[in-house]
């Protein structure tokens, strides 16, 4: 038993003490060493610091759940690939992220809508689209006659 116990708890404590306690970190020192030795640890603090801000963002632009996850997604991508190494941070990541995905979150929001306009575009250019949508004028004249 004490095996199966120490099999999991084992990579946890040696992260503990290998990388030290993350809490008592900056946003700075984390990203930094996220960076720079691409430390797990260090973007699971920082996403568990931040990332609730930035679902709420994306939640309170975008009305669509895939569209929330593809924003929330969308600017941690931006975080990991684009910026990691290149933000200099003297305290909190917060405003820089919230303003991240306030972006992200609007650009959605208009490709959505984008979407919706070119697809209805397609539906009125559809000569068949009438009787789809209810307008069985033609074929009623045609039965009555």
């Amino acid at each position: 038993m004490a095996n199966g116990l120490g099999g999991a708890v084992l990579p946890q404590i040696q992260r503990i003490f290998h990388g030290g306690t993350l809490t008592g970190l900056t946003d700075g020192q984390l990203l930094e060493r996220f960076a720079a030795r691409n430390d797990e640890a260090a973007f699971e603090a920082l996403l568990a610091r931040h990332g609730p801000l930035v679902l709420t963002v994306c939640r309170n632009l975008l009305r669509d759940r895939d569209d929330v996850e593809d924003a929330f997604q969308a600017t941690l991508l931006i975080l990991i690939v684009r910026k990691a190494g290149s933000i200099q941070l003297e305290a909190s990541l917060g405003p820089w992220i919230y303003s991240v995905a306030y972006r992200v979150a609007i650009r959605a929001r208009a490709n959505r809508s984008l979407r919706a306009r070119r697809e209805n575009a397609v539906v009125d250019l559809d000569p068949q689209a009438p009787a789809r949508r209810g307008n069985h004028k033609p074929t009623q004249t045609l039965l009555t006659t």
